[in-house]
């Protein structure tokens, strides 16, 4: 009768061994089957979004991911990209190291957005098909969490936006500098869908309409800076570049919201944002650390295919194999966390395909000095347990060979 005792309890505690992952693993796949489950939900309850994008396709899947890792079914691999004809003078390159990123995830509907600082107006995380925004409903002023203090010598700042379709007025947009007063000394404006102006230190630098008014979707203001020149778009289009920025010294950004109207079918929403430093040349991190580490080439989620925007930084690449004929490189694809660790690594595989694969089309390079390897997760270069953190670790290094 023991000796059956002591079997069934052995039996017991063996079944419990062999059902119970890590801690860990119960957490991660916890999340997963959560995220699968509210998906549904809101599929259900909001329906599905306007699909129309703006003419570089920039949803922040792409602008602020540049290679989001969600579970989603194997991807086939493309080796393709997007058509690049329209990016041939669009010079943009995200600056490589994160300092602040948001892309609303995990935020409570109705709430003030938790990342941001409330200057005034009136603000709430809201849903709009399966995408968290920052909804305005009267003017106002929102400013990053981020520590106040001089700039650094050079940034990029990258938002998206939303307008409505049809002939919906458009609302307002800004991006504010600060000084050290806590005034405001700048900003770069769009409005009415076509109308930008950068206003510096109480003078317009320039102002420039688009040739035509944007079209409902998502749409992305970004600013490449220095602490003597300044280079704004939207989308693909530069309408700023100012060479010579004197007594120029802002220490805090912000943005600035003021709705056309109360309209409840034409909210006023921004997505996410990306507020990084800018850092060495290609040649000087090669030169350096013997890689190069780069946020400019730019995926949607679960794709391989490479995005528009992402032209200025492989022309850059193609340049440096040109114009150094015995480089040989292995392009590497790396991701955050999120996500299956199977799916990421073959994900990141595809992906660093991909870029071998437009690097010899496009530029004639021998393929011998291309290699590709897809590392997933497995080699992070920053904390996985801060949004800024993540954006650094989605990335693709060019490893010298």
């Amino acid at each position: 009768m023991k000796a059956k005792i002591v079997f069934v309890v052995l039996l017991c505690f063996a079944f419990i061994a062999m059902s119970s992952p890590t801690q860990a693993q119960f957490k991660k796949l916890k999340d997963k089957v959560k995220e699968k489950a509210e998906k549904k939900v809101e599929e259900k309850v909001e329906g599905t979004e306007e699909t129309t994008k703006d003419t570089s396709k920039a949803s922040q899947e792409s602008t602020e991911k540049p290679a989001s890792d969600e579970t989603k079914a194997q991807p086939a691999a493309s080796g393709a990209s997007e058509d690049m004809a329209l990016y041939t003078k669009y010079d943009f390159i995200p600056g490589d190291k994160v300092i602040f990123y948001d892309d609303l995830s995990g935020e409570e509907m109705g709430e003030f957005p938790s990342r941001w600082r409330l200057d005034d107006g009136v603000f709430e995380v809201a849903k709009q098909g399966s995408k968290n925004w920052i909804l305005c409903t009267d003017e106002g002023t929102i400013r990053p969490k981020i520590v106040i203090g001089s700039l650094p010598p050079k940034y990029t700042i990258e938002m998206e936006f939303y307008v409505k379709s049809g002939e919906a007025k458009s609302h307002w947009f800004s991006i504010f500098w600060y000084n050290d007063q806590n005034q405001e000394i700048g900003n770069f404006r769009i409005q009415d869908k076509f109308h930008t102006n950068l206003r510096l230190l109480d003078k317009d630098l320039a102002s420039k309409d688009l040739a035509a008014p944007l079209p409902g979707g998502i749409h992305t203001m970004r600013i490449m800076a220095t602490q003597t020149t300044m280079k704004c778009y939207i989308d693909n289009e530069r309408v700023a570049n100012v060479p010579a920025v004197e007594g120029f010294s802002p220490v805090d950004i912000g943005v600035h919201m003021d709705p056309w109207k109360d309209e409840p079918d034409n909210p006023m929403l921004i997505g996410t944002f990306r507020y990084a430093e800018g850092g060495k040349t290609l040649k000087q991190q090669l030169d350096e650390s013997g890689k190069i580490v780069t946020h400019g080439i730019l995926f949607d989620s679960g794709s391989d295919k490479i995005k528009g925007e992402s032209y200025k930084t492989l022309a850059d690449i193609g340049a440096l194999l040109t114009e150094n004929p015995t480089l040989r490189l292995s392009i590497e694809g790396h991701t955050d966390s999120d996500g299956a660790d199977d799916y990421n690594l073959t994900l990141s595989q595809k992906r660093s395909e991909s870029v071998r694969t437009y690097l010899i089309n496009n530029f004639k390079v021998d393929a011998s000095r291309l290699e590709s390897k897809g590392w997933g997760e497995s080699k992070p270069i920053d904390t996985n347990n801060t949004p800024e953190g993540k954006a650094n670790n989605r990335r693709v290094e060019l490893v010298k060979l």
